[in-house]
């Protein structure tokens, strides 16, 4: 008995996340493209997202367990709950406080070594 295709989904989380559910369930599920995923996100994105398989006598009722898990009030779809819907919040204060650092290093590491050759003399 083979593998079929249960669906797909859009992120290698999403994806685990349903085959971590379809286990628990009972189904005997797996998350194909992983391996790859994580290296190429960007292709696997563009074939579809990352497939999650599972033996063709399960696929009907995976599916099923799928949708019933979805239409549960608390679940929302992924568009309107992920972690994707808004931007991170950056702060303004941590990036200046970062570039005062940096340029620190930059312009007071001549200085240094200027004053290390003097001291060395």
């Amino acid at each position: 008995m083979g593998l079929a295709l249960v669906m797909r989904l859009p992120t290698l989380v999403e994806a685990q996340i349903a085959t971590g559910a379809l286990r628990s369930a009972g189904f005997n599920a797996q998350v194909f493209d992983a391996n790859f995923g994580g290296m190429e996100a960007p292709v696997i994105e563009g074939l579809g997202g990352y497939r999650i398989m599972a033996p063709e006598n399960e696929v009907a009722a995976a599916r099923e367990t799928l949708r019933a898990l979805r239409s549960n009030p608390g679940l929302g779809e992924p568009e309107e709950y992920g972690p994707w819907a808004a931007p991170a919040p950056r702060s303004s204060s941590f990036r200046a406080r970062g570039m005062r650092v940096l340029a620190l290093v930059l312009l007071g590491a001549p200085l240094l070594l200027w004053v290390l050759r003097l001291l060395t003399r």
